[in-house]
């Protein structure tokens, strides 16, 4: 046994299996088990057939299951099809069978079975496959429990960063005593994204909406959202004139981001009471502006990407708005198409979609409604993180 000795040294982590060893020859069941005592393993139980092996498995967890095929009142394949359908039980089963036959072979994998051992038994391969299949076993077990554990950690992640969001009633409060109706809608692509909007307010008339897009998707766009949030929600300097704004917001984000990461971002300051918005862009979607008077217009200011140079300056333009417009902010993933790009939304197109959604419904129910008149299915939605923010003035649209 000196062979096996040496792989009992092997065999320390998967020492506590309990290994359930069936058959209906109480000689070959002893032989059995004392080639894998030998081996190292010593949690082994007997079933002298299927019925019995069945019972012992409801009562008694085991981690594998050594087993006969020919065998009275339950042969081994329905001992097979028991474990993997009525127990519902992924633990490896390896057979110790005389059978030549492929078709017959074919049966026992059909039925449940992990692997099959020739008849007479061969110690070194016996106990060779049983270490095998624990070994694999524990490594799934590992692995579904680091799964687990990731799943969670991302959902308690996932929770942390929609309480990054501002609630529906803590938007209202910003926007509606200034005039202003305000909903917003947002979508990760995994979880979690690297989108993030912001409302701000400045003074008794005005507040300003930041959305901003960053590079990647994912944790480490996740991470990057968190700092910007903080770093968004601590620079309240400038926070008024939005070129200004994006400029320090810039020349942080230079020094904060990873290399070859970026965020492209628009800002806007609303002030429904005068009459205007005053914005700032870098490299984002151009908001589209949906007139009352039937028109509709982009918001396209330009300029860099945050966070590629230091000390770059954005531009502050100006849009007159009256009562009934309507202003649609939206990340790329609304328009992108990323399986054949030439057939992206244009943005005529996707002004044409908001303003028949809004037909039908407006405020709240308008994002989800437009996300599906745009996306067929909710994979295509879920390709890349979605942001949508819809800010309405009060009036006859």
């Amino acid at each position: 046994m000196t062979d096996l000795a040496a792989q009992a040294r092997q065999v320390v982590a998967i020492d506590p299996a309990t290994i359930l060893v069936v058959d209906d020859v109480a000689a070959l069941r002893l032989l059995i088990g004392g080639i894998l005592k030998a081996a190292g393993f010593h949690n082994i139980i007997f079933a002298a057939d299927g019925v019995e092996a069945i019972a012992l498995i409801e009562a008694t967890p085991v981690d594998m299951i050594v087993l006969d095929i020919m065998m009275p009142r339950m042969d081994g394949f329905e001992v097979c099809r028991q474990v993997r359908g009525r127990l519902g039980l992924d633990v490896p089963i390896l057979i110790q069978s005389g059978l030549e036959d492929a078709d017959e072979r074919a049966t026992a994998f059909d039925a449940g079975a992990s692997d099959i051992v020739s008849k007479p038994i061969h110690a070194h391969e016996i106990v060779s496959r049983v270490r095998l299949h624990l070994e694999r076993r524990r490594m799934i077990d590992r692995l579904q429990l680091y799964q687990r554990r990731m799943e969670e950690e991302l959902r308690a992640a996932e929770a942390m960063q929609m309480s990054l969001l501002k609630s529906p009633e803590a938007v209202a409060e910003i926007a509606e005593p200034r005039g202003a109706s305000l909903t917003t809608f947002y979508q990760a692509s995994n979880q979690l994204g690297g989108d993030l909007w912001q409302v701000f307010e400045i003074d008794a008339s005005r507040f300003g909406l930041f959305m901003v897009d960053l590079s990647g998707h994912g944790v480490a766009a996740a991470i990057n959202a968190f700092r910007l949030h903080l770093l968004a929600e601590t620079l309240d300097q400038h926070r008024s004139a939005p070129g200004r704004w994006l400029a320090a917001l810039n020349d942080h984000l230079y020094q904060m981001l990873p290399v070859e990461h970026f965020a492209t971002a628009f800002y806007a300051v609303v002030d429904i009471a005068n009459g205007r918005v005053e914005y700032a862009a870098a490299g984002s979607p151009p908001p589209i502006v949906l007139e009352a008077d039937g028109g509709w217009r982009a918001l396209d200011g330009g300029g860099l990407l945050l966070g590629c140079v230091a000390g770059i300056q954005y531009e502050t333009y100006q849009k007159g708005i009256v009562p009934g417009d309507r202003i649609l902010l939206y990340s790329d993933a609304l328009y992108e198409n990323f399986d054949d790009p030439a057939q992206s939304l244009q943005q005529s197109d996707l002004a044409e979609l908001a303003r028949s959604v809004l037909q039908s419904v407006s405020g709240a129910a308008f994002h989800q409604a437009l996300v599906d008149r745009v996306f067929e299915d909710e994979a295509a939605q879920r390709r890349d993180d979605l942001t949508l923010m819809l800010l309405e003035v009060p009036g006859d649209g």
